[in-house]
C-alpha cells in the first residue's frame, strides 16, 4: 500500500456509514402543529368547499410549483418564489394520511388567517417513499391550495427552505 493510502486509511479509522442523509428540518417535531391544541379554528365551510378531484397536471417530486391569483402584483409574485416574505409559522405533513393532511392543512390555514399570518411554510414532501411515480401529497397539496380562497399565491421553497418538497404560501387577511 503506499503511503497516500495509509494515511487516508488512518484518517477514516472509526468512521461508519450515515443511516439516515435526510436532513431533520425541525429540532421538535412534535412543535410543527402547534394549533391543533385549539378546536376553536376549525372551517367546516372550507372543508367542503375543497375538492380531491380538481383536474390539473401532476407534479413530479422535483418539478416546481408556483401558482398566483389574478390580482396579485408581481413584485409579491416574485418576493414569494425568492423566499423574501417572512414567513411567520410552519405546518409539516410527513407521516400523514391524505384525509388527516387535507385536515389538517386547512385548519392550519384557517388558524393562521385568524392570526392575522401572512405568510406560512408547508413541507408536504417530494414523494420518493411512493409507489407511484408522482408524489400524491405533493400534487393533492398543489390541487387543494389552488381552490382554498383564502390562497392569494404559493411557490415551492428555496433550497434552504425544503426545495421541491415544501411551499411559501401567501395568505389573505382577515
Amino acid at each position: 500500500m503506499s503511503d497516500k493510502s495509509n494515511i487516508f486509511q488512518n484518517k477514516i479509522k472509526g468512521v461508519r456509514p450515515m443511516k439516515n442523509d435526510r436532513i431533520d428540518l425541525y429540532a421538535n417535531p412534535e412543535n410543527t402543529r402547534p394549533f391543533k391544541d385549539n378546536n376553536n379554528y376549525a372551517d367546516d365551510n372550507a372543508q367542503s368547499s375543497i375538492s380531491d378531484q380538481l383536474e390539473i397536471t401532476g407534479v413530479g417530486g422535483e418539478e416546481f410549483i408556483f401558482f398566483a391569483r389574478s390580482g396579485l402584483q408581481l413584485k409579491t409574485q416574485k418576493q414569494l418564489r425568492q423566499g423574501k416574505i417572512p414567513v411567520d409559522d410552519h405546518l409539516d405533513l410527513h407521516g400523514l394520511t391524505i384525509s388527516e393532511a387535507r385536515e389538517t392543512l386547512l385548519e392550519f390555514i384557517d388558524f393562521a388567517q385568524k392570526q392575522q399570518i401572512r405568510c406560512i411554510r408547508l413541507v408536504h414532501g417530494k414523494g420518493y417513499r411512493a409507489d407511484t411515480n408522482k408524489p400524491i401529497l405533493k400534487n393533492m397539496v398543489n390541487s387543494w391550495l389552488r381552490q382554498h380562497s383564502a390562497i392569494l399565491g404559493f411557490s415551492s421553497t428555496q433550497a434552504k427552505d425544503g426545495g421541491t418538497g415544501a411551499l411559501y404560501i401567501l395568505l389573505k387577511t382577515l
